[in-house]
């Protein structure tokens, strides 16, 4: 080495070097520690922080405190780390939907203008908030260094300042979904020349001439008028002719009110390299427009939602589009043979990503699909697809989603090991056949299998080799077998098991664990008994299980008192399960849903949980008091059924603490003593079942829970006049039924007021007086047309995966037969005043409810004639008027109710001879004993009575005796002598005259 090149360095100079080096790393340490927040900039941020109002604490990073004075680190806020200066400022709200409802933890207040000091702000973003209607802030257009700005869903109003010119950096300008804001003057657009996003959707659109100043905006790229009108505002041809838009790649048009393709044809001329297109809930009509065929760049078209788009489906342009990568043409009504879709869209099998044909009449087989390489998603479900699932090609496939549900598809299932790339699987309600492939074990990637509602025959050992499977649902089937642990064992990643309604039974060793921690559990009408499946104690985390129907006949295991915490649905009802349920209710306070019903608990009634909604112990063995109701803190509570139990006792009268209750069923106990004040305060009953107890005195006053549309009170011991109440305050009553109780007094004609009543049930009371003849104003009971609605209305409860709807039962006696009936309002219009004191005759007003199905009169003292109108009430089922002072003649009319099943006139003093037809002679003859002038058919014929001479009918082939007898008489003897008379002299008249009359003869035959 050559010393001579490297010189000898002096110690004292490295020594003095090292100095510095440590000097200053040490000063670059504290810059990088120092606070780089600008004071006046944090200041103008505190400053609009106070004119905001933050209920939700969104800004509490944001402060004077020595841990707070980085304004840098503020949420919502980013500074340039050079300068300091604040570049960012994103205020936006995050919406959430965890149930079914949204979301997000809003901003108000006024927006102050100190936002001025963030002169080297480039982003502002305060979208999706609440300004309560106040005026875009003008201040903002002098923010000049904005290259994002974005004051959606935020609440403003007032018109667009045309200050906006200002801005010419904006890169990004999104004001949409604001309601009231008024998009007026566009001529502001048009010095926004860096502008290559714009929205304004969702206002109040009323810019006319938005066609020539948008295509002034040469650096567009997308723009959005979604919600906009635009049907009222097309553009000329003038200005089609001068204006297009060459950088534009993606339009959004939704919820327009397009009605034809002519009010967007301008979209064709617009710009020659659209790549995205959504035109999707318009009012579109005919078919789909061949034009976007000629787009050749076009990607992403959105057509769903159009419910007018009848046609015969996709164009043959549509082969000319070799980029398409999405295509929606859902719930379009579109009908079309699947293979010659497939075949028009041949062009992109190659592109195509996703494809939606949801909802519509789409009609043939599945085939080919393997075809279009790139295909992941496709949606046919709610089809009329009613051929087979099959495929030619045998391409592997890269399909993750297929959903065929709702279809009526045949056959076997093809070769599953085709679409290796599978993760949801959607065959329900189909009517597939034979096995599951055992290729199905090869789908790895599985997460949902929905095999429901079809026929297929068990499945295959090879299940077990779907080690990551997510969700197996086979709901609905009529699956056959047994499901062992062989099955599931290798299923690591399964979180949803959903095996209901099926012939299958899941048998399991007594020890086994299964490798998965199951979400959701769904196994009703899956054969599990007769003893609790140990492995459902090793599942920890699911939120929903429901083993109803499952030939339990176990005692309830003590392990069920560590259910998980987040558990919010349990149904264990149809079963014969035992035992007291106390501790594993108490204990669990997340539960919404609790149905508990037709098994065999015992014990007092548990405390209702704080969160319940729907809370179900019906057809049990509870006992005793119900005085727990009074301990619960619940207000969620919406359906509440103790029905059929051995609970005895006065009800407690705290009924106040459950004030969102809708349905309250406590029919079929042993309650006794008055109903308490307190069930009065329940505004939001919509349904009170307390039939067949032992209530007594008189009711307390409903009149504040006026959306009560069912009352029952039946099989009671209740007394006093029907109050007056019922009529003027529960006016959406639709059930009515005080039976079997003690009721007195006359019936108040102020129920008539009840338009919406369909089944009024006042039976085996002891009211006397007249039926009131303001019957007719029941106007559910004048329409023919249709039945009634379900009682299902009441409470909907929806929860992943299923709707919890409320059913209730209502006694009635109907065609002579009393029994329980599921959703009565479906089929039956009743009225039922039978085995009482009224008196009077029938008002002929009751004939004008056309609708009325079953009407009982009987065991009264009624008298007078059966009206003659009855014959109008076409819909009439049953009829019972037996046992009254009727008398007279049965009206003609009668014999006109052609559904009339249950007829009894029995025992009153009607006379004269039942009218003939083929509906009134099928009855017994107990229908009309016991009126003693009462003869013919099927009593003993009328003495003196002569059957009519028959007659022929030559304009028709009836027989004569298929003919009404109240028809007119045949012809008499006279009458047949007559015609032979007429002819005679006619006949000789002209014969005679050419006989004696030579010159007439030889005209006759010469002519």
């Amino acid at each position: 080495m050559d010393k001579r090149k490297y010189p000898r360095l002096d110690p004292f100079l490295v020594t003095w070097s090292l100095l510095l080096l440590h000097t200053a790393f040490g000063l670059t340490s504290r810059e990088v520690n120092k606070t780089m927040c600008i004071e006046k900039e944090r200041d103008a941020l505190l400053e609009f922080k106070r004119g905001l109002i933050d209920d939700f604490d969104r800004l509490s990073t944001w402060g004077n405190d020595e841990d707070k004075k980085e304004c840098c680190k503020w949420k919502g806020i980013e500074c340039d780390k050079r300068s300091g200066h604040v570049t960012v400022l994103d205020l936006h709200s995050e919406v959430s939907c965890p149930g079914h409802a949204c979301f997000a933890p809003i901003l108000t207040g006024k927006l102050s203008p100190s936002l001025l000091e963030l002169q080297h702000l480039n982003y502002l973003d305060l979208s999706v908030n609440g300004f309560d209607r106040s005026e875009i802030p003008r201040f903002i257009s002098s923010l000049k260094r904005l290259e994002y700005l974005n004051l959606s869903s935020s609440d403003f109003s007032g018109v667009i300042p045309t200050q906006l010119m200002n801005l010419t950096s904006l890169r990004i300008l999104d004001l949409g979904n604001n309601n009231q804001l008024i998009v007026k003057d566009l001529g502001w657009l048009s010095h926004l020349s860096s502008l290559e996003f714009l929205r304004l959707g969702g206002n109040d659109f009323q810019a006319s001439n938005w066609f020539q100043e948008i295509t002034k905006v040469p650096s567009l790229k997308e723009l959005d008028l979604s919600v906009c009108g635009l049907s009222k505002f097309v553009p000329s041809p003038a200005d089609l002719a001068n204006s297009s838009l060459i950088s534009l790649s993606v339009l959004h048009l939704c919820c327009n009110e397009f009605s034809s393709s002519a009010e967007y044809s301008w979209l064709f001329n617009f710009s020659t390299s659209l790549t995205s297109i959504d035109l999707s809930n318009n009012q579109l009509d005919g078919p789909i427009d061949d034009r976007f065929g000629s787009l050749m760049y076009l990607e992403h078209l959105n057509l769903a939602d159009q419910f007018n788009l009848k046609g015969v489906g996709v164009p043959s342009s549509f082969g000319n589009l070799t980029r398409l990568r999405y295509l929606d043409i859902s719930n379009t009504r579109t009908y079309q043979w699947l293979p010659e879709l497939f075949l028009r869209l041949s062009g992109s099998r190659k592109t195509l990503e996703v494809l939606g044909l949801n909802d519509n009449s789409m009609f043939g087989s599945l085939v080919n699909v393997t075809r279009f390489s790139a295909l992941k998603r496709l949606y046919l479900q709610n089809n009329v697809l009613n051929g087979f699932f099959m495929e030619r090609f045998g391409q592997v496939s890269s399909l993750e989603y297929l959903d065929l549900s709702d279809n009526q598809m045949r056959g076997p299932l093809p070769d599953l090991a085709l679409f290796p790339s599978l993760r949801e699987l959607h065959l329900g309600s189909n009517q597939f056949q034979g096995r599951i492939p055992q290729s199905i074990g090869k789908l790895s990637q599985l997460r949902i299998l929905d095999v429901s509602s079809n026929r297929l025959e068990g499945l295959p050992e090879s299940m077990g080799q779907l080690s990551n499977l997510e969700s197996l649902d086979a709901s609905y089937n009529v699956l056959k077998g047994t499901i062992t642990e062989s099955h599931l064992s290798n299923l690591s990643s399964l979180v949803d098991l959903d095996l209901s309604f099926n012939s299958l039974a899941l048998k399991t060793s007594f020890d086994w664990l299964p490798p998965f921690q199951l979400q959701i559990i769904n196994l009703p009408s899956c054969n599990l008994g007769p003893s609790f499946p140990k492995w459902l104690q090793s599942q920890n985390n699911y939120t929903v299980l429901d083993i109803s129907l499952a030939n339990l006949s176990d005692a309830l295991p003590s392990w069920f008192s560590d259910l998980p915490l987040n558990l919010k649905i349990l149904n264990l009802s149809n079963n014969q399960i035992s035992g007291r349920v106390s501790e594993l209710i108490v204990n669990k306070q997340d539960y919404m849903v609790i149905d508990l019903s037709s098994n065999n608990f015992s014990g007092p009634l548990p405390q209702v949980p704080t969160n319940v909604r729907i809370f179900y112990l019906h057809k049990n063995k509870f006992s005793g008091s119900t005085s727990s109701i009074c301990k619960s803190t619940t207000g969620g509570a919406t359906s509440l059924d103790l029905s059929h139990n051995q609970f005895s006792g006065e009800l407690p009268d705290c009924w106040m603490n459950m004030s969102n209750l809708a349905v309250l069923n406590l029919a079929y106990n042993n309650f006794s003593g008055k109903l308490p004040q307190s069930l009065s305060s329940l505004e939001n009953l919509k349904a009170l079942y307390i039939r067949q107890n032992s209530f007594s005195g008189m009711l307390p006053s409903f009149s504040q829970c006026q959306l009560l549309q069912i009352l029952d009170l039946g099989g009671n011991k209740l007394t006093g006049r029907i109050p007056a109440w019922i009529g003027t305050d529960l006016l959406n009553l639709r059930i009515l039924s005080l039976r079997f109780n003690k009721f007195y007094g006359s019936i108040p004609s102020i129920i008539c007021q009840l338009q919406f009543l369909q089944i009024l049930d006042l039976s085996a009371n002891g009211l006397s007086g007249k039926i009131p003849q303001c019957f007719n104003n029941f106007t559910i009971l004048h329409q023919e047309n249709g039945s009634g609605e379900s009682m299902d209305f009441l409470v909907q409860f929806d929860y992943m995966p299923r709707s919890y709807l409320y059913i209730g039962n209502l006694l009635v006696q109907w065609k002579n037969q009393e029994a329980e009936y599921k959703n009565p309002l479906l089929y039956l219009k009743t009225i039922d005043l039978s085995s009482n004191k009224l008196v009077g005759g029938i008002p002929r007003e009751i004939a004008e409810m056309r609708g009325l199905k079953s009407l009982n009169l009987s065991r009264n003292d009624l008298n007078g004639s059966i009206t003659e109108g009855i014959g109008q009430m076409k819909m009439l089922e049953s009829l019972d008027i037996s046992r009254n002072q009727l008398s007279g003649m049965i009206p003609k009319g009668l014999a006109n109710l052609t559904f009339l099943s249950v007829l009894d006139l029995s025992n009153n003093h009607l006379s004269g001879r039942i009218p003939s037809s083929t509906q009134l002679q099928t009855f017994e003859s107990s229908s009309y004993s016991g009126n003693a002038q009462l003869c013919g058919p099927p009593l003993q014929e009328c003495p003196g009575y002569a059957p009519p001479s028959p007659r022929i009918d030559h304009s028709s082939n009836m027989n004569p005796q298929e003919h009404d007898d109240d028809g007119e008489d045949f012809p008499s003897l006279e009458f047949y002598i007559s015609m032979v008379l007429g002819f005679f002299v006619a006949f000789w008249g002209i014969l005679g005259s050419l006989i004696v009359n030579r010159s007439w003869r030889n005209a006759y035959f010469t002519f």
